[in-house]
């Protein structure tokens, strides 16, 4: 049995009270709890039920590109800089891993060159995990609808381009997503992925290689970036979808 004691300590059923530290107040019922050893730190993870509180209607969308160069594209034209964590600490983590390397097995100094290099992988996803929860936030806080590529990331992160699509980690975010929108009411789908980029958003086909980076529509005139092109048809066709047109949304503004 686990019980959270109002002086700010846990009472663990076999080993007696806790000292806890919180990093937010416990609303609701708390329902389960676990303990758990990560990096040399424990943490207390507390799992509570409360009812639902819906974000004010918004009737705003956005269409959302994810990509390598820029983390992410939006529909309006913003841009979201890709953090490229894992690519920074690359230093770092050579110089750890080299000092694990050279430690002899069993010995006190490689636990203690163990750690370190631990501290440094979870810097990383810690790191990544604040970028994503914020930017998910405030999509969700911002936009009524939202709608994101269908990307087979698996597929995407076999070629050269691997270590930098699982630096991106496009599947953690949109699943990140994903939960905020339903846990906001928001509206939130993916689209089939498949010719996003080689059509205009007027539907006109605008075949480009990877190599080009600039979207010029011959029937409507349309140019812009590949990325920006792209969000828009995200958008639209999220927006068919659900059998809406682009005069009753407003435009998101990010």
């Amino acid at each position: 049995m686990r019980k959270l004691q109002p002086s700010g300590h846990l009472f663990v059923q076999g080993v007696g009270h806790i000292k806890v530290k919180l990093h937010r107040p416990l609303h609701g019922k708390i329902k389960t709890v676990s303990v758990k050893r990560q990096c040399e730190h424990w943490y207390v993870c507390f799992s509570v039920e409360i009812s639902v509180q819906p974000l004010p209607e918004s009737k705003a969308a956005v269409g959302i590109d994810v990509g390598l160069s820029s983390f992410a594209v939006l529909s309006d034209g913003s841009e979201i800089e890709n953090p490229r964590v894992y690519q920074k600490e690359q230093k770092r983590l050579r110089r750890a891993q080299r000092r694990v390397a050279r430690r002899k097995k069993g010995s006190h100094r490689r636990r203690k060159a163990v750690v370190l290099l631990r501290r440094i992988h979870q810097h990383i996803f810690n790191q990544r995990n604040d970028q994503q929860h914020k930017l998910g936030r405030m999509l969700v806080s911002q936009c009524g609808m939202i709608f994101v590529e269908d990307l087979n990331v698996k597929g995407l992160a076999g070629g050269k381009l691997a270590k930098a699509v699982h630096d991106a980690s496009w599947s953690s975010f949109v699943a990140k997503l994903a939960y905020k929108a339903e846990e906001a009411g928001r509206l939130f789908a993916k689209v089939d992925a498949r010719g996003t980029s080689q059509r205009c958003p007027c539907g006109a086909k605008v075949p480009k290689k990877l190599s080009d980076r600039e979207h010029v529509c011959p029937q409507c005139g349309l140019i812009t970036t590949r990325d920006h092109a792209s969000a828009t048809e995200i958008l639209r066709l999220g927006l068919s979808l659900h059998t809406l047109t682009k005069s009753e949304v407003g435009t998101c503004v990010v």
